[in-house]
């Protein structure tokens, strides 16, 4: 999508992306009328754009020449304003769309998503290519803005959320599909529908070929019929037992940086794209003996009195906290739980929780922590549960609760709360508070 084609470009968010996509337009047409739209005005915003807030934006776009919509993933694309804005006449792109229609013939784009475990999968796939010797870039909803990637690159790690995905019209040259559960349901105004805009990327073109978890019921269910479909987790290919990855009958080991069977299913996944696309997998599993891991991902950030303290603040859904309170399972645990409301279903992470029996104390955190007290109210775990709103208080109560070789687990199966602006300021707010003791 050329600018020129267009008299006003509109960009909704003034984030990482919308000040790229800003560099962009400046660069490929710099006389361009260009407003910010954003809650509020930024404070660094040059002084030849203009900037008017969201509720401003559909009456601007029926004035504008030509209007152009470049939206942020974080606006959701079923936002009223938007919707009006469109209706008025507005076209609507991403930085995401502009990347793929801008992009080298020879570049090639593998893209990862799923509801958890896309971020490490990424990084371990674009490790691994790097040890390979390929010219790899790591973009998206890690690493650089995918706009900003070097033509240089021969080929892209694009890890894609549902937010990137629900307005993409441009497939990959290859996807990765670990699993697809319940989480954003208020962007995308209900559960169903965040399942819909994910499953898009898996049928924007049959023809590319998508890497698939055979352990996921709803990913057999959705795409189990479909052709191009390669899977990992079963017994005749790459699978994970005991925290390993084995190839077939061959166990090939753990990666030294990532505990659980689910990180070794997310080597698997990355292992079984790299053996489809024709590189040496072996060779490349071997190079994670230097791969260090992610921050706020089953991340020990203190250790004191023979406790650990682990950051695991991204296992925002029951699923991902049940991965994390499994990788310890040779230990005790103090569990903290909580944070936004998004309609997760704590009954089913009651159940789950049933089957360990190596949980010394769990404390719920603001905002949605009284509810899961009550979802375990009945369960093994209810004497030992808690709502202590504060992350320190409930810091202090987890690492009195356990005896030496215990670890202090934040894996909260929800978002940051309302206390926090970002999923890393309660990491730090975790990390200050097990420092504190």
């Amino acid at each position: 999508m050329a600018f020129a084609a267009h008299g006003t470009v509109f960009i909704w968010g003034y984030g990482r992306e919308g000040r790229v996509v800003l560099d962009l337009v400046r660069a490929e047409a710099p006389d361009l009328a260009v407003t910010i739209v954003d809650a509020k005005r930024p404070a660094d915003l040059p002084e030849d754009v203009a900037w008017i807030e969201e509720d401003a934006l559909p009456g601007a776009v029926r004035t504008a020449d030509r209007p152009l919509i470049v939206k942020s993933p974080g606006v959701s694309l079923y936002d009223m304003r938007l919707d009006a804005a469109l209706t008025a006449g507005a076209r609507l792109t991403s930085q995401t769309n502009l990347y793929f229609e801008r992009k080298p013939a020879g570049q090639r784009v593998i893209a990862v998503t799923g509801t958890k475990g896309k971020s490490t999968t990424a990084a371990l796939l674009h490790h691994m290519l790097k040890g390979l010797n390929i010219s790899t870039a790591l973009a998206g909803n890690i690493g650089e803005p995918v706009i900003t990637v070097s033509g240089e690159a021969d080929m892209v790690v694009l890890e894609l959320s549902s937010y990137q995905i629900a307005d993409l019209v441009h497939a990959p040259d290859a996807f990765l599909f670990l699993n697809l559960s319940n989480d954003h349901a208020p962007w995308h105004k209900g559960v169903e529908r965040y399942r819909a805009d994910k499953a898009r990327l898996a049928r924007l073109d049959p023809n590319v070929p998508g890497v698939m978890n055979a352990n996921e019921a709803r990913l057999i269910e959705y795409f189990g019929h479909q052709p191009n479909r390669i899977w990992f987790g079963t017994e005749d290919g790459f699978h994970a037992s005991d925290g390993a990855v084995w190839f077939k009958d061959e166990a090939w080991g753990p990666i030294p940086a990532l505990p659980g069977k689910h990180n070794a299913l997310n080597a698997c996944a990355a292992l079984a794209m790299l053996d489809h696309l024709g590189f040496d997998a072996r060779a490349a599993f071997a190079t994670l003996s230097t791969f260090t891991g992610l921050p706020h991902r089953l991340q020990t950030v203190h250790e004191a009195g023979g406790i650990r303290f682990v950051d695991d603040g991204l296992a925002t859904t029951p699923e991902a906290c049940i991965n994390a309170v499994a990788a310890f399972a040779d230990q005790p645990v103090a569990l903290l739980l909580g944070g936004e409301e998004r309609e997760q279903d704590y009954a089913w992470l009651a159940d789950k929780l049933e089957a360990f029996d190596h949980i010394a104390a769990i404390l719920t955190l603001a905002d949605n922590g009284e509810r899961i007290v009550q979802a375990l109210s009945a369960g093994r775990h209810a004497g030992v549960t808690r709502h202590v709103p504060e992350v320190e208080d409930a810091v202090r109560e987890a690492g009195a609760a356990l005896p030496e070789g215990g670890a202090v687990l934040l894996s909260p199966a929800a978002p940051r709360g309302k206390a926090y602006s970002s999923f890393a300021e309660r990491g730090a707010a975790f990390t200050a508070a097990a420092k504190a003791l």
